[in-house]
């Protein structure tokens, strides 16, 4: 089964982050469309069936803050300075800054320090790629109401230098997922025992694969599946 289902949508150049400490652990959804009808288009034929769906918690969408400068020196002070004008803009707009592969920790002065700077699209870029951050729900009720409100955001960045701003595809994150594990379980025996009342009171059923690790994709454009790859049988009692 294709097991691999959180990843953020990570470009071809994107460098590590270190793992902060944080209150709660923000996770990267991601889902892959196929080509099915407009209900099923977040859904892969090898995951489960049965799991939980529900509303994911914020939209993520990656900045990237480059510079070409010649020397690499200027180029990273120049990103530097773009990005604490980001964080300053950011604050005073109230978008939330976040750093990070997938797990993703809320970026500070303090944490700023700590961000890896990579290679941008050419050898001769400097590059740091953090997210913005914004509740699902209220003023942000879809992709395109956040596309259109970072957009206008990143506008607002004075330059430094050869530094500019390119952004990505906007995703969904979900806080604490492991949380959910217990209702997922909970799901998957309820769908069970109604499975198996159908072929009457003599047959009973048998779950296997619980302790099987959760996982996670985008089920819509506001929400997540929660699933455990399982099987069940049903057989008489």
């Amino acid at each position: 089964m294709k097991r691999i289902v959180l990843a953020a949508a990570l470009a071809a150049t994107a460098m590590p982050f270190p793992v902060w400490a944080q209150a709660e652990e923000s996770i990267v959804v991601t889902g892959s469309r196929v080509e099915r009808d407009s209900y099923d288009q977040y859904y892969d034929d090898e995951q489960s069936a049965i799991g939980l769906t529900r509303k994911a918690d914020n939209f993520v969408k990656p900045i990237f803050i480059n510079s070409d400068s010649r020397d690499p020196d200027v180029r990273r002070a120049e990103v530097t300075a773009m990005l604490e004008e980001t964080m300053r803009l950011a604050a005073k707009q109230g978008i939330g800054l976040v750093a990070g592969d997938y797990k993703l920790a809320v970026l500070t002065p303090e944490t700023l320090k700590e961000l890896s700077y990579g290679t941008g699209t050419r050898p001769d870029t400097t590059r740091v790629k953090i997210y913005a951050r914004l509740p699902v729900g209220g003023n942000y009720a879809g992709v395109e109401e956040v596309d259109k409100a970072i957009g206008a955001f990143v506008k607002t960045v004075p330059v430094s230098g050869r530094s500019y701003i390119e952004t990505g595809s906007t995703d969904l994150a979900i806080n604490n997922p492991q949380s959910y594990r217990g209702a997922v379980v909970k799901a998957i025996a309820d769908e069970a025992k109604r499975y198996a009342a159908m072929f009457g009171p003599d047959y009973g059923i048998e779950i296997r694969g619980l302790d099987s690790e959760l996982y996670f994709k985008q089920a819509s454009e506001t929400e997540v599946f929660l699933y455990i790859s399982h099987s069940f049988v049903i057989r008489p009692k």
